[in-house]
């Protein structure tokens, strides 16, 4: 049988629990989506109309043993691990049923039982918070099925490419969830010449962004849209933008980029997952 390894990833550091002999998991689920729908009636109309659909929280719950050689190394081991579950508020739980993905977690509960004189039983209760998992590494990183990723994250047999050197072409958000800058992180970082008008447009979603002013990569001027925050070289320049957005639909995003020469761009994001 083989060993699921669960992992804890702090802001600081990462903490293997499954790497401790004295503990041996018995069980882990990941809570199904939970459906978020608001409706409205009209007089006079069948039924209802949905106006809103989204995703709750769901849970986590993962069942432990703990075995050790004495009461007091017993009780040790006990205080250690409610320390280390609730070292911070919020951070991911990772395990390697499901190694592409990172599930952003906050402890719900933690309940422990005695099932012998040296040996107690956890369930530890945790609450997927945003509603979704994510992928662990960013479009940006290797792209290499042997680099944190796994075939139930969407990927299908093609070459993704996510920095171009082109004014046309395809960026692919293969996760079931549309990123939004608004929710979660998407830097789009633009380079080239331009005269002026710099424009970003998804024809899929038919958002544009312009960047007013020239600039230029030859004299070491970048633009980013680094989430909602348009930025040349990190400094915030929203003054000069039309204050628009690009989001990314599940699937295929059709991008042109429009009045500058010689463009070079980089998309980093990462998927998101029921």
């Amino acid at each position: 049988m083989v060993k699921t390894d669960v992992l804890l990833r702090f802001s600081d550091c990462d903490y293997c629990l499954t790497n401790d002999h004295d503990i041996k998991v018995a069980s882990i689920v990941i809570g199904m989506p939970v459906p978020k729908n608001e409706f409205t009636s009209f007089q006079g109309s069948i039924g209802q109309r949905l106006v809103n659909h989204s995703f709750d929280s769901f849970p986590i719950m993962l069942d432990f043993d703990l075995k050790v050689r004495t009461l007091d190394d017993l009780v040790l081991r006990e205080t250690e691990l409610r320390e280390l579950f609730s070292r911070e508020a919020e951070y991911y739980f990772i395990y390697s049923k499901e190694p592409g993905k990172r599930y952003p977690v906050s402890l719900d509960s933690i309940s422990v039982t005695r099932k012998a004189f040296f040996m107690s039983h956890f369930t530890v209760s945790f609450n997927v918070f945003k509603g979704y998992a994510e992928s662990i590494t960013s479009t940006l990183s290797d792209f290499s099925l042997n680099n944190e990723w796994q075939f139930s994250q969407g990927l299908v047999d093609d070459d993704y490419k996510y920095t171009h050197e082109t004014s046309r072409f395809t960026i692919y958000n293969a996760g079931s969830f549309p990123v939004d800058p608004r929710e979660v992180y998407l830097k789009i970082t633009l380079q080239g010449e331009s005269l002026g008008n710099a424009t970003i447009f998804n024809r899929t979603t038919g958002e544009r962004f312009i960047y007013y002013p020239e600039f230029s990569t030859n004299l070491g001027q970048t633009v980013t849209l680094d989430r909602v925050y348009p930025k040349l070289n990190g400094v915030s320049r929203g003054i000069d933008t039309n204050h628009g957005l690009i989001t990314l639909v599940e699937g295929i995003n059709e991008i042109e980029i429009q009045n500058v020469a010689n463009v070079k761009s980089f998309w980093d994001f990462r998927y998101l997952y029921k």
